[in-house]
């Protein structure tokens, strides 16, 4: 009897050099991307504009000095460049220059790294790391923008002034703004969307499915931020590009199946660590990071929430008609005095001056006013110091608008009537 032969395995090819420089040139310029912004997916720690003095900020100055130095001495940028040392993800000289930085130093040292090793190759672990690093990479980014989408803090509610501002007198990113308050349902959708996205990238298995949803997702929010002028199209650009990466890597099987509709081999996803130790102790990093984004997440979302709430709920808010108006002790009534005031709006934020002539004064109210009193600095260097008091739906105002006397009485209008909120849901319209 011819005893059998044990099966050898096939040796494992190398990689070919231009794959080996991809991969390494890959890692090194989307690590020295995305690391510099992974605290600011946490907005406990001052991610996403929370708490101005968070680790966040701290953190980010680390990585500013390189992009700083780029955007002035490469692009000849020469101004105060203050929002470089905010840690945020915005659209801004620093971050542009930090890229920049990024892929020149990454082409640098993935070359020399492969020019080292060319005869025996070494580091099979570049690939594996790399697709860690984008899968986390988009999903502590879009953690928290879907976190506030769910909330919702990125698109509250319609306000009185964004009801009031006709579209005409709206900037891209405002008119974007006004179209997702309007339906929370699709806010909501939208951020629905994002944490599937985070969920499924994840884990190993669902990786590939991940990046698939991902992409769509992120390219329909790419394409509104380059669209509507939203100072977020780099972090938005890179996140596609960051899922399509994964995506690529199995782009053959999912062209065989999807394309020429061929079974593709099982290739089920390996552990990243023989140690089983080493895998547990990847499994409570993970639980904690990612964990640790959500629970910060909705914890500041909640304060946000609860503080808007209760601004609304401030007896000035609201939409008022004005129904007299005196100023100088002259009343103005029925006059096409461009000085005399239509109409009233105000938020937390911002309050708003439709004046006879049709234009709409938008002011900002100081935060350290007591009760029952309005400090306004308003476009175009108006000013005004306002005591008001409330009757029911009646409102007084009584105080000076650009140093001039002015008391006004107004009455709270339903908001109701404006079109855009008497439209209701229907399925058929006949």
């Amino acid at each position: 009897m011819i005893p059998m032969t044990s099966a050898v395995p096939a040796p494992v090819e190398a990689p070919s050099v231009a794959r080996r420089l991809a991969a390494r040139f890959a890692l090194l310029a989307f690590g020295l991307y995305h690391v510099p912004l992974f605290l600011n997916a946490f907005p406990s720690f001052g991610g996403g504009g929370f708490r101005p003095d968070g680790l966040a900020h701290s953190w980010g100055h680390i990585f500013t000095p390189a992009g700083v130095w780029v955007a002035r001495h490469v692009f000849h940028m020469t101004g105060p460049m203050s929002d470089a040392y905010e840690g945020d993800n915005g659209d801004i000289g620093e971050e542009y220059g930090r890229l920049l930085a990024g892929v020149v130093v990454a082409a640098v040292v993935a070359v020399i790294w492969t020019i080292a090793d060319r005869r025996r190759p070494r580091a099979p672990w570049v690939e594996g790391a790399l697709r860690v690093l984008l899968r986390y990479a988009i999903v502590l980014g879009l953690a928290s923008y879907g976190m506030a989408k769910i909330f919702p803090v990125q698109f509250g509610q319609l306000h009185p002034i964004s009801l009031e501002t006709r579209v005409g007198e709206l900037r891209p990113m405002g008119l974007l703004w006004r179209f997702m308050e309007y339906s929370p349902a699709y806010s909501m959708f939208a951020g629905i969307m994002e944490m599937l996205v985070v969920v499924l990238l994840c884990f190993r298995r669902t990786t590939t499915l991940g990046a698939l949803i991902c992409l769509p997702v992120m390219a329909n929010v790419a394409m509104m931020n380059v669209c509507y002028g939203v100072p977020v199209k780099l972090f938005s650009i890179m996140m596609v590009v960051s899922a399509a990466v994964l995506v690529l890597y199995d782009a053959p099987r999912l062209f065989d199946v999807l394309v020429r509709h061929r079974t593709t081999p099982a290739v089920p996803p390996a552990p990243p660590f023989r140690s089983p130790r080493l895998n547990q102790v990847r499994w409570v990093l993970k639980l904690v990071v990612v964990g640790g984004v959500i629970v910060s997440s909705a914890v500041e979302m909640r304060r946000a929430v609860l503080d808007g709430a209760a601004a609304a709920a401030a007896p000035v808010n609201g939409t008022w008609d004005v129904e007299s108006f005196v100023k100088s002790g002259q009343e103005l009534a029925g006059t096409a005095d461009p000085a005399r005031w239509r109409r009233l709006v105000a938020s937390r934020f911002v309050v708003g001056f439709r004046l006879e002539n049709d234009q709409l004064l938008s002011c900002w109210p100081a935060s350290d006013k007591p009760a029952g009193k309005l400090a306004l600095s308003c476009r175009d260097d108006h000013k005004a110091e306002l005591s008001w008091t409330r009757d029911g739906e009646t409102l007084r105002l009584e105080g000076t608008f650009d140093g001039a006397p002015v008391v006004a009485v107004l009455k709270r209008r339903d908001e109701s009537q404006y079109p855009l909120l008497r439209q209701r849901f229907r399925w058929m319209f006949d």
